[in-house]
């Protein structure tokens, strides 16, 4: 599919009115690999065309060598030749010297900032020196934006040396379900919510599916074919960011088969405990796992918390890919083919959970009360999909999502109100409410069922109109 700029109405809104400002600024922009940073700060700058800019990525290269590029760039709009031609050691002679030739607004963004460090020098002391001694005295509009969410969050961390100098930060995040179906326009929301649950809402992987083809055939096109980006993507990215991803792959799998409790994990991955302690918390920072902890809880506890993978191409690819790497690699293809689909309503399943709590998150104005808490729910063998919670008003609403070929029956609605029992949160005063999402609908005779009973009920028609 072609590239496509989508969403982020909050990041540019949040760009535009730092502009506004017409202030010194430091900015800190940062998210994890492929998350549409960089597309974000062009269309930033290409909103804004009235402002010079100017756009440096930073690489992998010796310290002069990034230094002369990002000069080459101010040497552009400087247009001065002597600038040009000038030797510069270090970024706080290249800035002083900017900023003695250009005395306008200007926007300068440092695209993966964390590739200027240098094991012989402080590169966050010397921006703070020249943030201190050159662009506070300046109208320079300074973006730092980095990939490694470690490094950049400890920017803005007291023992930085930038501490205090920091304008405003901002964490890109994936794109939810309600912008990711705009990259899919001749899909139903069904076919869209199969592609978000296999992609997430990284907007370079959702490029990567063509919605001229079926969804199943863009899984053999872009996962289980051997040249195409996504069919190593996961691991690729894991070694970027780390430098042993034996022992994270083996967390990730454990995780994705469906082990999610740190007991299992130990169990599955035979790691000690404190290797596996620190391995999560390292996938947490960046943002591939999630912990949870039942909603009604005020407190985290390590008993009560479960892992899940919260990217769905990395779920999709430690669940269906990455164990079945010799058969795709030997070419049998087709046998891999059916074993996603026999379990991939099943999978899906997961991902409509996520996409029904950002459907009630939209309409909650309109729901019987406005909650201001939503997540799962669970005591020993006992779940709930959803439950949303307004600790103002005692008002809880739990919600059945049911992603599958058949309409939901009685049984799922009487199981949901049964189960509802068992949540120990507001008291014997507490008012309740009942809701299911199904993909499919309700049976004639639970339709009466929640009339009856005051049960709300949504399906993909009602989504099709919030979502668009």
């Amino acid at each position: 599919m072609a590239k496509q700029f989508i969403n982020r109405e909050g990041e540019l809104a949040f760009l535009k009115t730092k502009r506004e400002e017409q202030t010194p600024q430091l900015l800190i922009i940062y998210g994890r690999r492929r998350v549409g940073k960089t597309e974000l700060l062009i269309q930033f700058m290409r909103e804004n065309p009235n402002v010079p800019s100017i756009y440096f990525l930073a690489g992998r290269k010796r310290w002069v060598e990034n230094i002369r590029e990002l000069q080459n760039r101010m040497a552009e709009v400087v247009g001065d030749s002597l600038f040009a031609r000038a030797e510069f050691s270090d970024y706080i002679e290249l800035f002083s010297e900017f900023s003695k030739r250009y005395h306008r607004q200007i926007v300068i963004t440092i695209d993966e900032f964390p590739y200027l460090h240098d094991p012989t020098r402080d590169i966050e002391s010397m921006f703070q020196k020249i943030y201190d001694e050159i662009i506070s005295k300046t109208e320079i509009y300074l973006i730092l934006c980095g990939s490694s969410i470690a490094m950049m969050e400890g920017l803005f961390g007291y023992k930085s040396p930038l501490y205090g100098r920091r304008t405003g930060q901002w964490l890109v995040e994936p794109l939810g379900f309600n912008d990711s179906y705009k990259f899919f326009p001749r899909y139903d929301i069904k076919d869209a919510m199969a592609a978000y649950a296999v992609l997430g809402g990284i907007p370079f992987h959702l490029t990567l599916f063509d919605d001229r083809y079926k969804v199943m055939e863009n899984i053999e096109r872009t996962l289980l074919n051997k040249g195409s980006v996504l069919y190593n993507e996961p691991e690729f990215l894991l070694r970027e960011e780390l430098r042993e991803p034996r022992n994270y792959f083996s967390i990730l799998n454990a995780i994705s088969s469906g082990t999610t409790k740190f007991s299992e994990i130990l169990n599955a991955t035979g790691m000690d405990k404190g290797m596996v302690s620190r391995y999560l918390d390292v996938l947490h920072d960046l943002r591939l796992i999630r912990k949870s902890v039942p909603v009604t809880l005020t407190r985290e506890k390590i008993r009560n918390t479960r892992y899940y993978v919260a990217d769905n191409l990395f779920k999709f690819w430690f669940k269906f890919v990455y164990p079945n790497a010799g058969l795709i690699e030997s070419g049998d293809v087709p046998a891999v083919i059916r074993m996603i689909t026999s379990q991939f309503d099943s999978y899906t399943s997961f991902a409509f959970e996520d996409v029904s709590k950002e459907f009630l998150y939209k309409i909650r104005q309109d729901l019987p009360f406005p909650f201001d808490k939503i997540g799962r729910w669970w005591h020993k063998d006992a779940e709930i999909d959803l439950v949303a919670l307004n600790e103002h008003t005692r008002e809880i609403m739990f919600v059945e999502c049911k992603w599958q070929q058949k309409k939901a029956g009685v049984k799922v609605l009487k199981n949901l109100m049964a189960t509802s029992v068992l949540v120990d949160w507001g008291g014997s005063g507490r008012r309740e409410h009942y809701c299911v999402i199904s993909k499919s609908g309700l049976t004639a005779s639970a339709e009466a069922f929640a009339q009856e009973n005051g049960i709300i009920s949504f399906d993909l028609a009602d989504m099709v109109r919030v979502f668009g």
